[in-house]
């Protein structure tokens, strides 16, 4: 199974003007290397909203706000031979919750 990716608004583009030029839905989806399910899709968007931009707040959230990645930016800066599990676990008094040592690697790149 491939993982899932929003689809450009230039393929969008791509798949309206070839749609409306008479090419059937394999077709285009063999030409972008798209699904036929979501060929689909972006022309049915598209007659019901009449728009191409992707739906806003799709997508993976954010788990800190900067805030709270500036707070771990810091404690890196103060102790940089802290490891990231314990650092994770020292930072749940500053932020008041739990947090990964994946996160904290992510933040500290």
């Amino acid at each position: 199974m491939s993982s899932r990716k929003e689809t450009s608004e230039n393929e969008h583009c791509l798949v309206i003007k070839w749609s409306k030029d008479g090419k059937s839905l394999r077709e285009i989806a063999s030409f972008i290397r798209k699904s036929y399910g979501c060929v689909q899709k972006i022309i049915q968007k598209y007659r019901k909203t009449g728009s191409l931009a992707n739906i806003p707040g799709r997508g993976c959230k954010e788990i800190l706000s900067t805030t709270e990645k500036r707070k771990i930016i810091r404690s890196l800066k103060k102790n940089p031979k802290l490891s990231a599990p314990k650092l994770a676990s020292s930072m749940v008094s500053e932020i008041g919750r739990n947090i990964s040592a994946e996160i904290v690697k992510t933040c500290s790149l």
